[in-house]
């Protein structure tokens, strides 16, 4: 299964990963398991004191796990400076700069900026969702003018990638063609031959609407910008996924031999309704969501995610950071 293939992939390598969220239960238990079964060397942000106390609590032992506080740390002066440096034309003092580099959140992406991690998972609390930090630290990588987010639906005989499902609202014909992009590197990463099908209510202008324009031409961009890529819309979900569909809707389509494994949905409503119904009604286990775009893998979490959720988020962000992941079969 996917996520096992991914723990063997990052297991004994010592992939260090911040979570800013120290004191939160979840996280503690995420870090022990990460810590105990060798999987990542989970940092945590805050008083070693509070931490210690708090894993105490929990009957956890936080023993080798390393903790950050950013408030004695002595890289705090080094971050300050970054941080004021990266945003000084947006009028940010050196006074406010110290400030921010002691929140937990940017304190972990300015660690992830300078090398002390991997990456970062966030988000268990809705006032430390990484976005912000995300793109003011870590910054969007060369030619991606957004962020966007992908979930890996897992079943143990097959593996599709839904995007996005939690980032971009409505977005243009540019922005989907980058999620696109992002997406097919996500899924050349995680070892996966992409096939991306833009999704629409439409295949082949069997419907009119600017909404499905907008899918055509996210589609004909990405063409454009990768011609080997596998790609195609707008075309309906049955057409992209069933070849005998896209032989008898659109014999010119490159489904007609084997479906897609990316899905990338018109809008957010769509990508959001898709992967849960996946989730709940098909079986499948949503893994994510991972953010894509960046220069260095920093992750977001559901607020309702469980222990080993965050712990898997954990072991995707060190495999992201390690590069392309050998896998057997195609995806479907």
């Amino acid at each position: 299964m996917f996520m096992e293939a991914m723990r063997q992939r990052v297991r004994g390598k010592g992939g260090r990963v911040v979570f800013p969220e120290g004191l939160e239960a979840r996280v503690l238990r995420a870090a022990t398991l990460l810590s105990d079964q060798n999987l990542v060397h989970p940092i945590l942000v805050g008083s070693e004191k509070d931490l210690r106390k708090r894993g105490n609590e929990l009957g956890l032992d936080l023993e080798g796990i390393e903790i950050r506080d950013p408030a004695t740390d002595a890289a705090m002066q080094e971050y300050a400076a970054t941080y004021y440096e990266l945003r000084k034309h947006k009028g940010i003092s050196e006074e406010i700069a110290r400030e921010k580099a002691r929140l937990p959140h940017y304190f972990g992406a300015l660690m992830v900026r300078a090398g002390a991690a991997e990456g970062m998972v966030s988000g268990l609390n809705s006032e430390t969702k990484p976005f912000l930090p995300a793109f003011e630290v870590v910054k969007l990588r060369d030619g991606y003018s957004r962020a966007s987010s992908v979930f890996i639906m897992d079943w143990p005989n097959r593996v599709l990638f839904y995007a996005d499902c939690s980032v971009n609202i409505a977005p243009n014909a540019k922005t989907l063609s980058e999620i696109g992009r992002a997406t097919a590197e996500t899924a050349r990463l995680f070892g996966f031959e992409p096939r991306v099908a833009f999704l629409s209510l439409s295949t082949r202008g069997s419907a009119q609407d600017e909404s499905i324009d907008r899918v055509r031409e996210a589609a004909a961009l990405l063409k454009a910008a990768e011609p080997d890529l596998v790609c195609d819309g707008e075309i309906q979900f049955d057409a992209a996924f069933v070849p005998a569909i896209a032989r008898k809707k659109c014999p010119d389509s490159p489904f007609v031999e084997s479906g897609a494994n990316i899905f990338i949905f018109p809008d957010l409503n769509s990508g959001n309704i898709a992967y849960k119904v996946t989730e709940r009604l098909g079986g499948a286990a949503a893994i994510g969501p991972v953010l894509q775009g960046l220069r260095k893998p920093v992750n977001d979490v559901s607020r309702g995610c469980s222990v080993q959720d965050l712990a898997d988020v954990g072991v995707l962000t060190t495999a992201l950071a390690y590069g392309k992941v050998q896998l057997s079969g195609s995806g479907r």
